[in-house]
């Protein structure tokens, strides 16, 4: 089923409270304008920048390679499953007339892109879950990922075997490397955002079909990396306030995780440069999770109770 909304005066609350991170942060740290600059990155690496609060439909995009979808798509399939929610619970869930699928400047909940995402024979899947649990352990093997953190979405893809950070906030992709991938995606978990792979028939793209402008491209996009001093995860956004918003969707279940390991900011900047020291490292945090014991299975009831407890 849905997972449960809260309403729009709750999601301000939480904005209220993290209003350093995520979106705030990325944008403020690397201004782009999406209606200016065109979505063509280099070499014909496909890549939409940040417009308004439309990031949910940037990340999409730039994950499958082209404009396959848009605000009015996305909105369409919030209002479907709107009428879903009141249908199931009565009403009660929410106000009549108010969305809690879709806000009013754009910004779409998880439900809503992973609905769009089944239109194009994508499963988008919380890194946490059960069916998921290879692709955090060996990330190279997918084709894709969509991280969120405090209302902004951006995309990870592997194109050709090259992976692109094509975060919409961003003026150029960000090329990373394949042992610095798992790096990556340890740092923004533990930083806050949710992860999710999406897996499925993807639709084949021009530049996979290219392969000396797909090595064009990474080639410019590891130069720009180079000249803008390195990789750093979630688009620079705030690490010490992750909050909750409604509209995230957590990509780790209601049970108790193991605690992440504390990742070194400048050894993790070094490790983006140097594929050796990348490497001990992912070595080193795979050695850890492996001791650490599972965590323990809860009943249904218990479930009941902690999902009643966290969405109200």
């Amino acid at each position: 089923g849905t997972m449960a909304i809260h309403g729009l005066s709750d999601i301000k609350k939480d904005d209220d409270r993290t209003s350093a991170g995520g979106m705030a942060e990325a944008l403020s740290s690397a201004p782009v304008d999406g209606e200016k600059l065109s979505a063509e990155g280099p070499f014909g690496l496909y890549h939409e920048k940040q417009i308004g609060s439309l990031c949910a439909v940037h990340c999409m995009n730039n994950l499958v390679q082209g404009p396959f979808f848009h605000e009015v798509m996305l909105a369409e399939v919030a209002h479907a499953l709107d009428a879903q929610e009141r249908l199931a619970l009565q009403g009660s869930s929410l106000e009549e007339g108010a969305s809690g699928n879709v806000r009013e400047d754009g910004f779409f909940s998880v439900q809503v892109i992973q609905e769009a995402l089944k239109i194009q024979g994508l499963v988008c899947t919380p890194i946490g879950a059960e069916s998921a649990r290879g692709a955090l352990s060996d990330p190279g093997r997918e084709k894709g990922f969509i991280l969120n953190r405090s209302e902004h979405w951006f995309a990870l893809r592997q194109l050709g075997g090259f992976w692109f950070d094509l975060n919409s906030t961003q003026p150029t992709p960000k090329l990373l490397s394949d042992t610095y991938l798992s790096l990556f995606l340890e740092q923004n978990i533990q930083d806050g955002y949710s992860v999710f792979v999406v897996q499925g028939n993807y639709p084949p793209t021009d530049i996979e079909s290219n392969p000396r402008n797909l090595q064009a491209a990474a080639d410019a996009c590891r130069a720009q990396n180079a000249a803008g001093g390195g990789q750093q995860a979630g688009g620079g956004a705030d690490k010490s306030a992750p909050g909750f918003s409604a509209f995230k969707g957590q990509g780790h279940s209601l049970q108790e995780a193991p605690k992440q390991p504390e990742l070194d900011p400048s050894l993790l900047a070094a490790a983006a440069d140097d594929p050796e020291l990348a490497a001990a490292i992912a070595a080193s945090l795979s050695s850890i999770q492996a001791s650490q014991p599972k965590p323990a299975e809860i009943d249904a009831e218990e479930m009941r109770r902690r999902r009643l407890a966290r969405f109200g």
